[in-house]
């Protein structure tokens, strides 16, 4: 039999398909409504020289990018990668690619205008078998496998690894979650170790360790692609067994903001106003605390002097931009079945973090993490991260309302105010103190002055 992987090729021989009345198309597990849509045109428009956060720079996965010129390099590398990760399993690879072939009915339709006339089964089946082997090689090579790393650094470098990796994580570059865990479980089997690759790199990638025992929403919904995973485990606070836990914030109501004002006027006054950074809540004598790695468990508390703001945990680097703006265009992507608690999680940073002294307040705080070239570039970072005109307020309404009805507080803020001023270091403190002795002295000179006469 001709192998289907020869040539690498869209085009596959219709002798050497299978027909629906071998193998047919009745197991619909997989597949449950949802569709991978592309980034919003209008999410699209750039400034000049600006970087496109939506296109991949070094692999494809999926259909919508694949076959671009600028790719070819790593997409002549895949079959390459497929007899290598197939190598260990004891099957020949079209074992493989007949069983994606199975359900490819169920892959088609998780995207959007992928027709027969640009690829029929064979070569998307094709294409999903070398892009989820892909896959699994780059989680491989992210979780510190000896023998994955110095191949690719072999081939590549590990400059590239960075790119590669990036590219994983970008909305229009995705392939079913379900059929990277088809993968992994026709190509190891019950090896324990191999069978929680998925699970330990997401886990990796959102916690820096291996907390993770199972995939979020196995209970329920299951993650549609990579890119959901990390929007789910970052929305949601889950134990390490992946079992979701009480939302740290409360319900969310989605007003339109038109609603919104005409129902609530008086507290859209006072929302509208909150606009305070990092710096001038200090002033205010609220202090910062990290909460969790949800992006959602942001909380306000207001004690007799001072308050509280807990915020989530985030660690910042060259990939952050990027990572959120494709994050962002999922939650506004259309028939998008996600709240939209990344934007509101962003819009909710950008007035906070102004300057770079702000970024170094939760830095020591231990919420903001970086591996960036100081402060100024987490700045940069922030600012850079658009949320394209999307203003969505009422998820921390009540937060915001909290903070700002502490802030308008006198009684509260004075001895905060006066703390801030004057016992912010021991210089300030030691001026105070001796202009208060001095100030005593002199009234008691004069005191005593008055009584002699």
């Amino acid at each position: 039999m001709e192998d289907p992987f020869a040539n690498n090729s869209r085009e596959i021989d219709e002798e050497n398909l299978i027909t629906e009345d071998e193998f047919p198309q009745k197991d619909q597990r997989y597949f449950d409504g949802r569709r991978m849509h592309k980034v919003p045109q209008s999410m699209r428009l750039k400034k000049h020289k600006e970087e496109d956060c939506y296109a991949p720079k070094m692999v494809s996965f999926g259909p919508y990018n694949h076959g671009l010129s600028e790719l070819r390099m790593v997409e002549e590398f895949k079959p390459l990668v497929l007899t290598m990760i197939v190598s260990s399993s004891g099957e020949d690879r079209e074992f493989f690619y007949y069983k994606i072939l199975e359900v490819i009915d169920q892959v088609r339709n998780c995207y959007v205008g992928v027709s027969r006339d640009v690829y029929d089964d064979g070569a998307l089946a094709e294409m999903m078998l070398l892009d989820a082997c892909f896959t699994i090689y780059i989680m491989k090579v992210s979780l510190g496998d000896g023998e994955k790393y110095f191949h690719f650094h072999q081939h590549f470098g590990m400059a590239a690894a960075s790119r590669a990796f990036q590219d994983m994580y970008l909305l229009e570059n995705q392939i079913p979650l379900w059929v990277i865990e088809l993968s992994i479980n026709l190509i190891y089997g019950n090896k324990e170790e191999e069978s929680m690759l998925l699970c330990n790199f997401l886990s990796f990638v959102i916690f820096g360790d291996l907390r993770l025992t199972r995939i979020p929403g196995e209970d329920k919904k299951r993650p549609l692609h990579l890119l959901d995973a990390f929007h789910q485990l970052l929305v949601e606070e889950w134990d390490n067994a992946g079992k979701k836990l009480v939302q740290p914030v409360s319900e969310c109501q989605w007003f339109l903001p038109r609603q919104w004002r005409k129902e609530c006027p008086n507290e859209f006054g006072k929302f509208s106003r909150q606009n305070r950074s990092v710096t001038d809540l200090k002033a205010k004598g609220i202090y910062f605390k990290p909460s969790s790695y949800c992006l959602k468990d942001i909380e306000f508390k207001s004690y007799t002097f001072f308050g509280q703001l807990q915020l989530p945990v985030w660690f910042f680097s060259f990939h952050s931009k990027l990572f959120f703006q494709n994050m962002i265009a999922y939650e506004a992507s259309p028939e998008s079945d996600v709240d939209f608690s990344i934007i509101c999680y962003i819009n909710f940073l950008k007035p906070l973090i102004v300057k770079p002294k702000d970024v170094k307040e939760l830095r020591e705080k231990k919420i903001l993490f970086s591996c960036l070239d100081g402060d100024e570039q987490v700045l940069q970072v922030i600012k850079e991260i658009d949320t394209c005109g999307i203003d969505l307020p009422p998820i921390f309404n009540d937060v915001k309302m909290r903070i700002e009805e502490h802030c308008s507080n006198k009684a509260k803020t004075w001895i905060a105010e006066l703390i801030h001023t004057y016992f912010r270091n021991p210089w300030t403190f030691i001026a105070l103190l001796a202009a208060t002795i001095l100030l005593c002295l002199t009234f008691l000179q004069t005191y005593y002055t008055i009584n002699k006469l």
